[in-house]
């Protein structure tokens, strides 16, 4: 049991070392292992920290491309309050042969982080760099640098920071939404009521308008609704037909009607907004379009019914004399 139970194993192990081995049998496979990291920047830097070369990811993780990085300096691409302790620790890894650990935050592009949906990465990422410089063999000639930059802890720490972001932005909008609220609220206080907006309505006593109440569409003795009497009911200017009079046709020479200030106020339904305005039992310009047109309706139904009356007499009066 024991060796059937071990030879699994030692197949995978095998398998392994196959796969291992004939990886690196591979041509140019170390160009192949550079250009597949995509979680890791591969950077070869001078003495002075320009970027001789960058490797692809840089893409991946702030959007901007290798070509773009290259013949630039990577001091330039830090946060300003990291740039001082990166270059200090820089030149001293560059004249004491020793390695570098440092912590920097790389800043991305501008078309990387500014995107329409809210996945998109921050603008700065901090990033661990490590790396060496490289020396001639048996001599102190500086040749290049080589350091490798990677996302720290993980991209999962950038996700979170780019909500905060969001969180912090969305909570800044809230606050400027409250205080717009708040001064156009007190805007609408201060400001005087608009001349246009009707007046409180106030029950008048029976009688107010005279008899004209029982033609309306409230039953007589029932109480109408006045409006204030500051308001200007215009009277018909010389020359100018009654718009509502239902004997003939409206003028089509009549003077360009003037809009001023007053304001026309129907005095059976109190209406202060109707498109026309018709001549009524107390003069013109009195009834909205509804009750103008209801009121001549009934004139002329009410002429009519005196008419036939009158004709009536008279045929029997005729009648008499023969």
């Amino acid at each position: 049991m024991s060796t059937s139970q071990s030879s699994p194993s030692a197949s995978k192990a095998v398998s392994k070392e196959q796969q291992i081995f004939e990886f690196t049998k591979r041509k140019r496979w170390a160009d192949l292992l550079i250009t597949e990291l995509n979680d890791v920047i591969t950077l070869v830097l001078s003495e002075t920290c320009q970027v001789l070369y960058c490797g692809n990811a840089v893409t991946e993780l702030l959007g901007w491309r290798d070509d773009e990085l290259a013949d630039s300096y990577l001091i330039e691409l830090m946060n300003p309050d990291d740039r001082t302790s990166f270059q200090l620790m820089f030149m001293q890894s560059i004249s004491n042969n020793t390695e570098i650990l440092a912590y920097c935050r790389l800043q991305c592009k501008n078309d990387f982080y500014v995107c329409s949906d809210y996945t998109s990465a921050p603008r700065e990422v901090l990033f661990e760099i490590k790396g060496h410089p490289h020396f001639l063999p048996d001599s102190t000639k500086f040749l290049c640098y080589f350091a490798m930059a990677k996302p720290y802890p993980s991209r999962n720490t950038a996700m979170l920071n780019t909500f905060l972001e969001l969180k912090m932005e969305n909570e800044r909008l809230q606050q400027r939404i409250l205080e717009l609220r708040t001064q156009s609220a007190t805007l609408s206080a201060a400001e005087p009521m608009p001349f246009s907006q009707p007046h409180p309505r106030a029950p008048l006593p029976h009688g107010y308008y005279g008899r004209y109440e029982d033609m309306g569409n409230g039953t007589p003795g029932t109480p109408i609704v006045g409006f204030d009497t500051n308001v200007v009911v215009s009277a018909p200017r010389l020359g100018e037909d009654d718009e509502g009079d239902a004997n003939g046709p409206r003028n089509t020479k009549r003077l360009k009607r003037v809009y001023g200030t007053e304001q026309h106020v129907c005095v059976t339904c109190g209406r202060t907004d109707s498109p026309e305005w018709r001549k009524g039992p107390t003069g013109p310009k009195t009834l909205c379009n509804a009750c103008g047109l209801r009121w001549a309706k009934k004139v002329r139904k009410t002429g009519e019914a005196e008419g036939e009356g009158d004709i009536t007499q008279q045929a029997s009066g005729s009648g008499t004399v023969f």
